[in-house]
């Protein structure tokens, strides 16, 4: 088993990719001043839960030269972070503002239960408040219907051409990794329609700290999903003194391994679609890899694998406009 480690092979892989990254390739002339503000948005569940989130709008980029130039919004990967279990999205604002750097749109949640998404809004007006210390298993498995509100969000952004929903990457710490998961899993089970593209729009994932199993939510049935273990590119990041973490990472890198063939060194940039980054000497585990108090890279290798397996990969992932015919129709 090769693993993708901070000291051997990332001057060989994310060293060159880097310098990629770093121009973010050929840019238009214009020059405008700063990246887009930080929203704050509420998006409302099938199940009526309010989930809170930061939005860091993509399509500008900032240069080598500390000057912000305009790219095509067709070309924005649309980004997904998700926080560990009693977690909240602050934890992601170091990763969210370095990935908006390179054009990239960033969406961060509280999950359910988490933050300031802990109200559920009924159809009648009654409004309940959602105790994360009595979430069931059940309740903990709904977070995907969280991410499902932000890909609805992020699918009206690809119709107004300010990101590519093709190019979806998702992000996941611990708990937030099994949600990045099964929701891959739940976005390639869209029944395929004749006349319009239904989901497979998640292409590449991060899990940070790995976990297979939490409080009653597991990965295992979404990794038996093919298109899970095949179609998607996985980064997997941890901690080497976090021993936990990085038995779990180990187990989950050998269940993807044998549906990724290790390419050819010469090839490793284009064609490698499976990571195990083994971060020496930390115990951090979860977002805490990516705190900038952390050093220790991990948003670099990030950004880097969104520029090998999504950015390079555009002539294959072409935008599209996305409008369901029938929802048209219903208007």
């Amino acid at each position: 088993m090769k693993v993708f480690n901070s000291r051997l092979t990332v001057p060989m892989i994310i060293a060159a990719a880097l310098l990629v990254v770093g121009r973010a390739g050929a840019q238009p002339k214009e020059t405008i001043k700063e990246l887009p503000e930080v929203e704050t948005i509420t998006l409302t569940t099938s199940d009526f839960m309010s989930i809170r989130c930061s939005y860091y709008p993509g399509g500008v980029v900032q240069g080598s030269d500390d000057k912000f130039t305009r790219k095509p919004g067709k070309e924005v990967v649309p980004v997904i972070l998700l926080h560990g279990w009693e977690g909240q999205r602050g934890d992601y604002d170091g990763l969210a503002s370095y990935l908006q750097k390179f054009g990239h749109a960033v969406i961060v949640p509280d999950l359910r239960g988490h933050g300031a998404s802990t109200t559920k809004r009924l159809p009648n007006g009654k409004e309940i408040e959602v105790d994360r210390e009595r979430m069931r298993p059940a309740d903990i498995n709904a977070m995907v219907l969280d991410v499902e509100a932000i890909k609805k969000m992020l699918l009206e952004e690809n119709n107004k051409g300010t990101l590519n929903i093709e190019m979806l990457c998702i992000v996941g710490a611990e708990l937030g990794g099994i949600v990045a998961v099964n929701y891959a899993a739940l976005d390639w089970s869209r029944r395929q329609l004749s006349f319009q593209k239904q989901g497979r729009d998640v292409k590449a994932i991060v899990l940070l700290s790995p976990e297979q199993a939490f409080k009653g939510a597991t990965l295992s049935k979404s990794l038996l999903s093919p298109f899970v273990r095949q179609a998607l590119s996985f980064m997997l990041v941890v901690g080497q003194d976090d021993k936990s973490s990085l038995r779990e990472a180990k187990a989950i890198h050998k269940r993807l391994e044998r549906y990724h063939e290790e390419p050819d060194p010469k090839d490793v940039r284009d064609k490698k679609s499976l990571f195990l980054v083994e971060k020496r000497n930390t115990s951090l585990r979860g977002t805490d890899l990516v705190h900038p108090r952390a050093r220790l890279t991990v948003h670099n290798d990030i950004a880097t694998f969104i520029q090998l397996r999504l950015v390079n990969k555009q002539a294959d992932l072409a935008w599209k406009e996305r409008r369901n015919p029938l929802d048209e129709a219903s208007e």
